[in-house]
């Protein structure tokens, strides 16, 4: 294995079981970019004069929908940047690419599993984001009732959650709507560190299928000071 890669493998969800995930964990200090062509890994023009943070991070994450569909036997591992900047998947399949400092995660499944997939990882607030940013990321009354429930996380680990699991929301189905969301559009109402799961709401409407009111289940795990939450549409699994 490349002194790049510290552990590339598959995770399991009890709750989405239809779907492959993958988790790399990296050290950018070891990355080159002749990985590209040893992983058979294409590099996109404009990523080329991109700086090695950002090339690490897309090829990390490229590794791991490649893992993931080598997994679900599929014919071709190629994800393509598209115009819209999007992973473009290969025919009758779906999945979504996140990655944070350190980590780069994918979520890929067959189109007649789930109607919306998405991924997100992120690096553990510190105390002084959590002051910044809680009030952008959740209103007082949803903060107010998952904290009430008896959510058994740390409060930077439960805000970082709720930030993550908005973000996978939206990389689930900006696909399907092509609508951009502020975080205002969903709420939390139920988060499970038992189970390592939590449900979200859409407080709005995001498009003709996806009305306010619709309900969202979500998995997460804590990988030392990082989180990745994953939320699969599963109408059709």
């Amino acid at each position: 294995m490349s002194p790049f890669l510290i552990t590339s493998e598959r995770v399991t969800s009890p709750r989405f079981q239809s779907a492959v995930l993958w988790f790399n964990a990296f050290e950018r200090q070891y990355f080159e970019p002749s990985l590209f062509s040893d992983f058979g890994i294409d590099c996109p023009a404009p990523l080329s004069r991109a700086t090695t943070k950002r090339q690490a991070e897309y090829f990390a994450g490229r590794l791991a929908a490649q893992r993931a569909l080598q997994a679900l036997a599929c014919h071709t591992h190629e994800v393509p940047m598209g115009e819209d900047r999007l992973p473009q998947w290969p025919s009758g399949y779906r999945g979504s690419i996140s990655h944070t400092q350190g980590l780069a995660v994918a979520v890929v499944c067959h189109r007649h599993h789930y109607q919306a997939v998405g991924i997100d990882t992120e690096t553990v607030f510190t105390a002084d984001q959590c002051t910044k940013l809680t009030k952008a990321i959740v209103s007082a009354v949803e903060w107010h009732d998952i904290t009430q429930s008896g959510c058994d996380l740390s409060s930077p680990q439960l805000i970082t959650l709720m930030f993550s699991a908005k973000e996978a929301l939206y990389k689930a189905l900006y696909p399907q709507t092509l609508q951009f969301q502020d975080f205002g559009a969903a709420k939390l109402t139920k988060v499970s560190a038992p189970s390592a799961q939590f449900q979200i709401e859409l407080t709005c409407d995001w498009s003709d299928a996806y009305r306010a009111g619709t309900q969202f289940y979500g998995w997460f795990q804590f990988l030392a000071n990082t989180v990745v939450s994953v939320i699969a549409d599963g109408a059709f699994a």
